[in-house]
């Protein structure tokens, strides 16, 4: 029988609410081959709410490594702590929409084609 989007548990369609138990970690260990408590670091801290969309990068930290941080869909996250840089929600070239970070192998706007790397002039310096 196919799962519907409506059959899967919160935290699969990003919300987390409520978080995964120890069993389910253990399972979706052992398909991934990441272990469970490597899993539960990479949650968001408990009572930490996620801003499902607009999907935010840091271009800054995109360039130096090639994946999205959860992190950058806290709510209470405004900018990078590490660079001190807003986060992005659309290429400042086009205006497009990131896309789900799965789409982004080639690290560049699915629309314009602008690197993220050459993003990182746009974004504007964030006090924490």
């Amino acid at each position: 029988m196919l799962e519907t989007q409506n059959d899967k548990p919160n935290w699969e369609k990003f919300r987390f609410n409520p978080p995964p138990s120890r069993q389910q970690l253990e399972a979706l260990a052992e398909v991934v081959g990441v272990d469970a408590d490597r899993l539960k670091r990479m949650l968001p801290p408990a009572g930490v709410g996620m801003n499902l969309e607009p999907i935010r990068l840091c271009a800054a930290c995109y360039v130096e490594s090639p994946c999205h941080r959860i992190e950058w869909q806290f709510k209470v996250t405004q900018g990078c702590q590490h660079h001190h840089l807003s986060l992005l929600s659309e290429c400042p070239n086009c205006g497009a929409r990131f896309k789900v970070p799965a789409l982004w192998v080639d690290g560049w706007c699915h629309r314009c084609f602008l690197p993220f790397g050459d993003m990182v002039k746009q974004q504007k310096f964030w006090i924490m």
